[in-house]
């Protein structure tokens, strides 16, 4: 997300397990990061809070580092397959996050889903089945499935599905005047 982030942003700092060499700073095993209260006018958190163990630690880690009016922005798996990296314990309802990210004390913006479940289905067919396919055709089979769910998608009315592949929930830190995010 470099590229997004240098656009709107003068400085942005990456945070990241032990043993990624493009992270400015490690995230302690505890889930604690070494910045003081209120560093940060934004909190991206991109399909990480399935893979950790405590989600209100996680989030309120988020909380402590933004500024008054800071932005988090959270996308995570609602139906998805299992993916260890290095764990993977939660899949989400619309419900259950907006929940634990208002528990953190956050005041919820905006919620967008990534694919309803039409689409979600065949994105995890397609995942099912295409390794079993002679190389040859892989990229044939992937083009048809893509262009499906394209299709599907492009005439979904519903904004926000019950049953989505992935949640997006930008969310502020109340308190202050909106985030440079925001404006």
């Amino acid at each position: 997300y470099e590229t997004l982030l240098k656009q709107k942003f003068v400085n942005h700092i990456g945070a990241d397990l032990p043993g990624n060499k493009r992270a400015d700073i490690e995230i302690k095993p505890t889930g604690e990061l070494p910045s003081a209260d209120g560093s940060f006018d934004c909190v991206l958190s991109s399909q990480v809070l399935e893979h950790v163990t405590d989600p209100q630690l996680y989030l309120r880690e988020a909380f402590r580092v933004l500024k008054a009016g800071g932005s988090l922005i959270v996308s995570t798996h609602g139906i998805w397959p299992y993916h260890p990296d290095p764990t993977d314990f939660w899949r989400w309802t619309i419900e259950g996050l907006q929940r634990e990210i208002q528990l953190a004390g956050f005041e919820i913006s905006l919620v967008k889903s990534v694919f309803g479940l039409e689409s979600v289905a065949l994105q995890l067919w397609q995942d099912a089945t295409h390794e079993r396919l002679p190389r040859l055709i892989r990229s044939i089979y992937t083009g048809v499935i893509q262009a499906i769910i394209g299709f599907i998608e492009r005439r979904r009315t519903e904004k926000v599905s019950n049953d989505a592949a992935v949640y997006i929930v930008l969310a502020r830190k109340v308190g202050g005047p909106r985030g440079d995010l925001l404006r």
